[in-house]
């Protein structure tokens, strides 16, 4: 499948659209079961293996046009991509508009809805089991970065979050090649399809995390979580030479406040996030460089030489040369 056919293919009419736009019934919404979530009734939708085709737990479907979907919640993590127009939708109460080119990211049990698609809307939803998550997973996407690692966390199956993330993505170059391939695969298969699909999907979410971090400024990029995400920065690019206590001044906070918001938000306290980023460099510059390991322990902020060995080791279970050598 050639990107024309695609294009094609995205834009001709499911027998649902085609209900839909003859002012017909296709799906009942009123027959999902209804729930309480925060202090309000929206519908339930569980996974279900019926939604096209399963893809080791993965799953591909054009949004039907024409037909809005109310308040509703659901038991897997969806990726939504604006192929083309715009989609107005509603996620924990908070309205805006999904342009061309950007992707939302929505967590279990989120409360949203979306309007109606007109003709030239198309958007496309990845749907993500909690079985797709696992170990091997993670295991293909960078932790070097505190705020890659809040990323990854914020979509990791072993928590229940309530809260989406929108990217603002409509500049990237490689997501609309990475989206297009994936999609010409998914519908029509090669031979070393479920390898290409999974790669695909990696290589779409390591995109997005550069969207994530590159784009921290905006104020509707996040919810819930909000808050600490400047400070995750702020820790990202002082590493060397900041503390709990520097940073809780930077800041306008108490410092005990501090490190139990990240703790309660990253599962990490402050000291724990400081260590984890000066131990990633430390081994980073030991695999790199040829640089002393007295000087790379000052550089990354490390000034007690026992300390530092004595971290690093129960970190990577191996001594900072050992490390190196191996």
């Amino acid at each position: 499948m050639n990107l024309t056919s695609l294009d094609n293919n995205l834009r001709s009419y499911s027998a649902s659209e085609r209900a839909y736009k003859d002012g017909k019934h296709f799906y009942t919404f009123e027959s999902l079961p209804m729930v309480t979530r925060n202090g309000r009734q929206v519908r339930l939708m569980e996974f279900s293996p019926n939604i096209n085709t399963p893809i080791n737990h993965l799953f591909i479907k054009k949004q039907s046009r024409f037909q809005a979907c109310p308040m509703h919640i659901h038991n897997w993590v969806e990726i939504n991509y604006m192929y083309d127009g715009e989609c107005p939708q509603v996620i924990n109460e908070t309205s805006y508009n999904l342009e061309k080119g950007q992707v939302v990211l929505i967590d279990t049990d989120t409360p949203h809805s979306t309007s109606a698609l007109g003709e030239e809307d198309i958007m496309v939803s990845l749907v993500i089991s909690s079985d797709y998550l696992n170990s091997n997973f993670f295991s293909r996407l960078s932790k070097d970065s505190i705020l890659s690692k809040f990323f990854i966390n914020a979509i990791n199956k072993s928590a229940r979050h309530d809260n989406y993330i929108l990217f603002h993505s409509e500049k990237s170059r490689r997501l609309p090649l990475f989206f297009n391939e994936l999609l010409c695969e998914f519908y029509d298969p090669s031979l070393n399809s479920l390898d290409i699909i999974n790669s695909l999907f990696t290589l779409i979410i390591s995109e997005l995390i550069n969207v994530y971090e590159n784009d921290l400024g905006k104020k509707d990029l996040y919810t819930n979580k909000t808050a600490i995400i400047p400070i995750l920065r702020y820790i990202e690019g002082n590493y060397q030479n900041c503390s709990l206590e520097s940073t809780a001044k930077f800041f306008n906070m108490n410092a005990n406040y501090l490190t139990t918001l990240l703790k309660q938000q990253t599962g990490q306290s402050y000291k724990e996030l400081l260590q984890t980023k000066r131990l990633n460099m430390a081994a980073k510059m030991l695999r790199n460089s040829e640089i002393s390991v007295t000087s790379i322990a000052n550089y990354v902020g490390y000034e007690n030489m026992s300390f530092f060995y004595k971290i690093f080791k129960a970190k990577y279970d191996c001594s900072p040369k050992e490390f190196r050598n191996q």
